[in-house]
């Protein structure tokens, strides 16, 4: 045995080494471990070619090594409970097994990404909400604030409108145009701000966020 095809047998040993016993790489295991059976059963290297072609197990390298980390992937984002980012993973294990060649494998994970991408954006455009949060917490502390008779009026009922007026103004001048540019039916869900995948982002009470979301529709006339 000529020795490039020796060391072609120890390259793809220590392929299936890296994958061995490891639970996250069942796939990939597998298919590394033939291609080794693969290089080290011939008596000649030109041989390798062939069988490589002949039983794609190039193809099936990289599309087991797709769908482990996808499987990976998934699982983490499930758990995480963040279900939107978990959409590409869920995408490609859907169609991964029928994918017949590498070019198919990466038009199908280059498109799944974009297309997950975009959704992951919306979904994130509920943080206009947040960027909001001080001048609520603003408007509550101005509403409720102790002050001289002759401030009342000033601090406890002008200050919050305006407050109010410039929100408004934002949101339908600025927010709401821009997220409609990416998604023209936008509208913002409140409902989704008590998703997990939003709601551990904001660091305050239930009460405290309900009272939030009833000012910020308030200032949005809705």
């Amino acid at each position: 045995m000529e020795q490039r095809h020796i060391d072609y047998i120890e390259y793809y040993r220590s392929r299936v080494k890296k994958y061995e016993n490891n639970p996250m790489y069942k796939n990939s295991y597998l298919t590394e471990k033939a291609l080794f059976e693969a290089v080290s059963g011939i008596e000649n290297l030109e041989d390798f070619r062939e069988i490589m072609e002949t039983q794609k197990l190039h193809v099936k390298n990289a599309v087991a090594l797709v769908k482990d980390k996808s499987i990976a992937e998934k699982d983490a984002f499930t758990e995480m409970k963040e279900i939107i980012r978990a959409h590409a993973a869920e995408r490609i294990l859907e169609v991964i097994d029928s994918i017949q060649s590498e070019m198919e494998l990466v038009k199908t994970c280059s498109q799944t990404a974009s297309e997950a991408n975009i959704e992951i954006s919306i979904d994130q455009m509920v943080s206009f909400f947040y960027i909001d949060f001080p001048l609520m917490e603003n408007v509550i502390s101005w509403e409720n604030a102790e002050v001289p008779s002759e401030w009342k009026n000033e601090i406890n009922s002008e200050w919050p409108a305006e407050a109010r007026a410039s929100l408004k103004k934002i949101w339908e001048e600025t927010t709401v145009p821009q997220a409609r540019y990416w998604a023209p039916e936008w509208n913002l869900n409140y409902d989704l701000l008590w998703e997990d995948r939003h709601r551990r982002l904001i660091p305050v009470p239930d009460e405290v966020l309900q009272k939030m979301i009833e000012q910020h529709k308030k200032a949005r006339g809705i």
